[in-house]
């Protein structure tokens, strides 16, 4: 599985190598907070019902920073080898919010042994609002129409992904926004249109566990990709000790160092917080994000096919 999952993700490296806007939010955690909504096939991959509410500031301290909340719920439907899930977020910078209300769903495809193919697509809508009279204009003493009111569209979209897995490796890849609904021209499959631009995602790594000891270590990858700016890749490396906490570092190119930390409060309640280091030329006055993501999960039955991860409580993919 690990040889194959390295070949693919040569492959993929070698196509994801154009650029793009960053429209959806982002986040460091992202296993945790935006696994769903990056990935559809990943609901309930984890066999098990989970509800959690996320924050994070990006560029903290500056007036307008993107700031991103929501929460999300996860439910397997074992008899169907099914999972789905709901997640809203509320999206703000500046004088713009994006409010994304998503359904999802997951089926899963036993392949040989532990290795299964996770199909997922997406479908819900986003309503996105711009107060234009918060617009900061070089001569506030002039009152322009344009900037006199607000806007507002709900859109229609919807997406698909493929995950890829086993015990202890994974692969995915995802489009979240594959089309959408273009205000006042009915259905349409547009090209990064004004509603719709489309970002491309691929996930993979792998958990080892260090023989003699309760530690397990993952080095990961997170490669976003958008045809209008630079590839952007996360490197992790995560470290988990028993179910008790886990600690890790990210680097993502051209962006930020972050450090990131799980903590299991109960076997139902994770806490995780992860915090950012601007290195880019906007540190000098956006340098740091910080997030933070509340989990309560539980299992109505216990599982009668070995689990993705070792230990039941902290997320290891």
């Amino acid at each position: 599985m690990k040889k194959n999952i390295l070949s693919i993700i040569g492959l993929f490296i070698g196509f994801v190598h154009v650029v793009c806007a960053q429209q959806d939010p982002m986040f460091t955690r992202y296993m945790l907070v935006s696994d769903m909504a990056v990935n559809p096939s990943a609901v309930a991959k984890e066999d098990r019902y989970k509800g959690m509410v996320f924050y994070r500031n990006q560029w903290a301290g500056l007036n307008g920073s993107p700031e991103t909340m929501g929460l999300s719920f996860e439910c397997p439907i074992e008899s169907l080898r099914s999972g789905i899930g709901a997640n809203i977020m509320y999206d703000k910078i500046g004088f713009e919010k994006h409010t994304s209300i998503y359904l999802n769903y997951a089926y899963r495809i036993p392949i040989s042994g532990a290795l299964t193919l996770s199909a997922g697509i997406k479908g819900g809508m986003s309503i996105f609002n711009a107060d234009l009279s918060e617009a900061v204009t070089p001569d506030p003493s002039q009152i322009d129409p344009v900037y006199s009111g607000s806007t507002s569209s709900v859109v229609p979209r919807g997406g698909a992904g493929l995950f890829l897995y086993d015990n202890k490796s994974y692969l995915g890849i995802s489009v979240p926004y594959v089309f959408s609904s273009i205000s006042g021209k009915g259905f349409s499959f547009q090209d990064d249109g004004v509603y719709l631009s489309r970002h491309y995602y691929l996930t993979a790594g792998h958990v080892f566990s260090l023989r003699g000891s309760d530690i397990q270590l993952k080095p990961s990858v997170f490669i976003k990709y958008h045809k209008a700016a630079p590839v952007q890749v996360d490197f992790s490396g995560m470290m988990w000790y028993k179910d008790i906490f886990g600690f890790g570092l990210t680097y993502r190119t051209g962006d930020a160092l972050a450090a990131m930390a799980d903590i299991s409060l109960s076997k139902q309640i994770v806490l995780s917080y992860a915090y950012d280091h601007t290195i880019s030329d906007f540190k000098r006055i956006g340098k740091a994000a910080h997030e933070v993501i509340l989990i309560y999960q539980w299992q109505k039955t216990p599982i009668a096919v070995p689990a993705i991860h070792k230990f039941p409580v902290l997320q290891r993919f």
